[in-house]
């Protein structure tokens, strides 16, 4: 499991710890305004290097590998529509504003469809998932879960749409409804791509049921090659906190059939972020306490931490091969 000299993390931190600062000298917007954008040689024992500061609630990242750029989502400040989508180079110049606070709500995790040059977000309280062009242009919406500004939809967490995936080869998008926490109330859906010809966002005749019965599924993240979709799951042990995979395109193996899933790897402190490896033959994963694992994803319990920060509470990650 040990990484080529390549390797590098892209990750979001939600919140940065000043313990030298009080809180009580602090607005809310301060407080908000901690995230960082930061990246991490897994090769090199040193610490990682900042790229941006005073992100507002960072969540999703995304790598666009051919034209050298990033993107990630921000949640903004709770309750206040105000979510927002941005983009800068791989070192964290030139940062551009993709989506203006307000067009979503609470976007979480974000891919990129790199055939397309589309992204795809999920948005929390917004309870939708969107699409839009990586300047912004062509925004739409794919998925509606109920209406933002009943407050009755807005405060039910089942409707609440976290994370997202998207495989051309199988033609679908997958994305995760989390529930309330350590509930079991958690659920992964797909559909297709495009919403079909006559129908709504709203209602949509082509969404199937993945998986019900879940602590608290977050991101996503699909292995068109082997057919499996990849979840990290918040929520309470022993099967909360957890990384997991579920084959999707044939009959499932042994080690799936009792539970309709494999735990890959356990004992997270609230998993988030995740992204397959093929290089390296492993999942990595960011949790809440402010740490990146390694997941052998040939062998299930087995995981090594690469990075820990006691003030930080982290979210999405991408990976990059040089």
């Amino acid at each position: 499991m040990s990484p080529p000299t390549s390797t590098k993390l892209f990750f979001l931190s939600i919140y940065q710890a000043t313990p030298e600062v009080s809180l009580d000298t602090q607005s809310l917007d301060d407080i908000t305004h901690r995230g960082r954008l930061q990246v991490l040689d897994v090769n090199n024992a040193g610490q990682p290097k900042t790229l941006l500061d005073k992100a507002h609630m960072p969540d999703g990242i995304a790598i666009d590998k051919k034209n050298g750029r990033l993107y990630w989502t921000q949640m903004g400040t709770p309750g206040k529509n105000d979510g927002s989508v941005y983009s800068a180079n791989l070192d964290g110049t030139d940062v551009r504003e993709v989506l203006p606070p307000g067009v979503a709500n609470t976007p979480k995790q974000i891919v990129l469809d790199q055939e397309s040059g589309k992204l795809y977000f999920c948005d929390r309280e917004g309870l939708r998932v969107h699409r839009c062009n990586t300047d912004g242009s062509e925004h739409e919406i794919l998925i509606q879960t109920g209406e933002w500004q009943n407050e009755e939809h807005q405060t039910d967490q089942t409707r609440w749409c976290v994370g997202i995936a998207i495989s051309r080869k199988m033609g679908k998008i997958f994305w995760t409804q989390k529930g309330a926490p350590k509930s079991k109330q958690g659920r992964i859906f797909s559909a297709n791509i495009d919403v079909p010809e006559g129908a709504s966002p709203g209602s949509r005749p082509d969404v199937e049921l993945v998986m019900e019965s879940l602590p608290e599924p977050i991101d996503l993240e699909v292995d068109e090659d082997s057919g499996m979709l990849y979840w990290t799951d918040r929520g309470e042990f022993p099967f909360g906190n957890t990384l997991n995979r579920k084959t999707i395109q044939s009959e499932a193996p042994e080690a799936e059939r009792k539970l309709g899933r494999q735990i890959l790897a356990e004992g997270f402190g609230e998993a988030i972020g995740l992204a397959l490896d093929h290089v390296n033959r492993c999942v990595w994963v960011a949790d809440l306490c402010g740490r990146i694992w390694c997941c052998d994803a040939q062998k299930p319990a087995a995981k090594r931490k690469v990075y820990e920060s006691e003030t930080s509470v982290l979210t999405g990650l991408a990976v990059l091969h040089d």
